[in-house]
């Protein structure tokens, strides 16, 4: 699902509902997959619907009593330093140095063709509001490549907030395009 560009003043609880809402009401086993910044809503949607697993894609894990913003200032490792600041919709050289720069040509300008940023300003704002870490099985896929995220940071953020062992995968930040049957043979695994 794709998360609603129309509320960028919307709070990390709201994103998480949205996501909840988009499960099919008679399902309990859900596995919840985030990309990037959205993985700041998902240890929330175990709180507000019963789902079966979570799982962190190339995301943001969120710390406990603090917001995105405080969090960068803390942990210069978070983003690539290069990656910061920059909008890739904006410049399509961008989006294929940091997002695409491991796609096939063809793939890449399909993804250009079709990409757009949610950008949650409130949520990355705000603290969060998760209080303790849902009692949900969790893991964590870092892609080795990543020029957004730095795999360092989600290697150790994984093991220290999340005490998973990462999930390893060749490539960029953006798996589901650069390499799906990769990623899709990690999501079955898990």
């Amino acid at each position: 699902m794709d998360l609603p560009r129309d509320t960028p003043e919307a709070s990390a609880t709201r994103y998480a509902q949205i996501i909840a809402d988009a499960i099919p009401a008679d399902r309990d086993d859900a596995i919840v997959v985030a990309h990037s910044a959205s993985g700041l809503f998902l240890p929330l949607v175990p709180h507000v619907r019963k789902v079966r697993r979570i799982v962190f894609l190339a995301a943001v894990i969120p710390d406990i009593g603090k917001s995105l913003s405080d969090q960068v200032k803390e942990d210069k490792g978070i983003f690539n330093p290069e990656w910061l600041g920059k909008d890739p919709t904006k410049d399509t050289q961008i989006a294929r140095e940091f997002l695409f720069h491991d796609c096939s040509p063809a793939a890449s300008q399909w993804a250009l063709e079709r990409m757009s940023l949610t950008f949650a300003r409130q949520a990355i704002l705000e603290v969060t509001p998760l209080t303790e870490w849902p009692k949900v099985t969790t893991a964590s896929v870092v892609c080795r490549e990543d020029r957004a995220i730095q795999p360092d940071w989600s290697r150790r953020t994984a093991r220290e907030r999340l005490h998973v062992e990462p999930i390893e995968l060749a490539g960029g930040h953006c798996p589901y395009i650069s390499r799906p049957a990769d990623l899709a043979q990690i999501l079955a695994s898990v």
